[in-house]
This record gives structure tokens, C-alpha cells and sequence, in this order.
């Protein structure tokens, strides 16, 4: 699928993180994930802060962010990151190895 026809309303994104591939606590930024569909874009960042974060962008509606501290995260292992979202059920959860780590209510109004 070509990632413009992507719907942002809702969906799911889920990777693993090999082995030495990320410092979690190196305060330096890494891009993981950025998608610009029609309609708004997604984007999920190991940031400067060593939190990884999701942030939902719904054009014409608003923005909706999660994240989650990483700096004790092992590097020497892997890792699986999965965000889902759904403007319908009006929530983000982000998961870290199966458990959901942090979460967020979308205030957008559901077309």
C-alpha cells in the first residue's frame, strides 16, 4: 500500500529493536518511525530525554502525544515497540515488550 492512502484514524505500528541497534540512554535523538499519509502524519522518536515518544497528527483536528521513559531498557537484548490508535474509541496506547507502558485520550472529533 502506498503510505499517502494510509488512514489515520486508526491503526497499529509494532517493530522489534535488535540488539545494539539503540542506546536508550545516550540523550541522543533517534527517529524510529515517520509516516505522512493524505491526511496527517505519525511519528515515533527515541529522543533527547531517552523517552520514546508517539506523536498523532490528524490534519485540521489536532495532535495527540504518548511517551515512555527507555533509560532502563537494556540494549543488549531485544525489544518490541507497538503503538495502536483509534479516533473512534478516542485513545493511544503505547506498548514496550508486551505491557502497555503509557496512554492518552484523542480529543479529536470522529468523523
Amino acid at each position: 500500500m502506498d503510505k499517502s492512502e494510509m488512514d489515520i484514524r486508526e491503526g497499529t505500528i509494532s517493530f522489534w529493536v535488535q540488539p545494539g541497534n539503540i542506546v536508550f540512554n545516550d540523550n541522543k535523538v533517534t527517529p524510529l518511525v515517520e509516516l505522512n499519509p493524505k491526511n496527517g502524519s505519525i511519528f515515533m522518536v527515541k529522543d533527547s530525554d531517552n523517552k520514546l515518544k508517539f506523536f498523532h497528527v490528524y490534519l485540521g483536528k489536532g495532535r495527540t502525544d504518548v511517551e515512555y521513559d527507555v533509560t532502563s531498557l537494556d540494549p543488549a537484548i531485544k525489544h518490541m515497540f507497538a503503538v495502536t490508535w483509534s479516533l473512534k474509541n478516542e485513545r493511544i496506547v503505547m506498548y514496550v515488550d508486551g505491557k502497555s507502558v503509557s496512554e492518552a485520550a484523542i480529543n479529536y472529533s470522529y468523523p
